[in-house]
């Protein structure tokens, strides 16, 4: 009865290894003998966007600063949209928005501003004089970019700061507000 059981276990055992065996040199004679042909192109269909510093704004350590101070002292973001030439016979749309906007209550006041710049000229100004939650905070609608030459270049900056209104302001520094700057795109033959 053993000796049966010994002769079962190793005719399985034997079978299973020659089964290996088999599905490893196939697969290394499949491995050596393959070829890929692969004839697939990619069209990239949307502007290129290079943040400067990052998409994330993180303002906390503030002080109230002049308005036409403004661009020297206030939080800074800049960031680049490039229309390649790929996207020549494309008509090219570019919203910006505020996203995950997350702020001290104390900072939802007039004094509290922010402005977005598009090659040096305002596209957008305002303050977050904002009652309730602020999820998503529209700064640049879909708008169609029109380049005269291709690639193209686009330079934005948004600023954020506390604007000095002459009174004492020291309970608004170090307060919290973090927000990502999004940047939707669309194209259109």
């Amino acid at each position: 009865m053993e000796f049966k059981k010994l002769v079962i276990v190793l005719s399985i055992t034997l079978s299973m290894v020659v089964a290996m065996m088999f599905g490893v040199s196939y697969g290394w004679y499949a491995y050596a003998n393959a070829e890929t042909k692969v004839t697939a192109t990619t069209a990239k269909n949307a502007p290129t966007v290079m943040f400067k510093q990052t998409e994330y704004i993180n303002a906390v350590k503030m002080m109230p600063i002049l308005d036409e101070d403004r661009y020297k002292y206030a939080n800074k973001n800049s960031f680049t949209v490039t229309v390649g030439e790929n996207l020549s016979k494309y008509q090219v749309g570019v919203e910006i928005s505020l996203k995950d906007i997350k702020m001290s209550e104390e900072l939802k006041i007039a004094n509290y501003k922010y402005e977005l710049l598009q090659d040096g000229e305002v596209v957008k100004k305002g303050n977050f004089d904002i009652t309730g939650e602020i999820g998503t905070l529209p700064l640049m609608p879909m708008t169609v970019l029109k380049p005269q030459e291709y690639p193209k270049t686009y330079t934005y900056e948004f600023y954020v700061w506390l604007s000095d209104d002459g009174t004492n302001q020291n309970y608004l520094m170090n307060k919290g507000f973090s927000a990502k700057i999004n940047i939707n795109s669309a194209t259109k033959k």
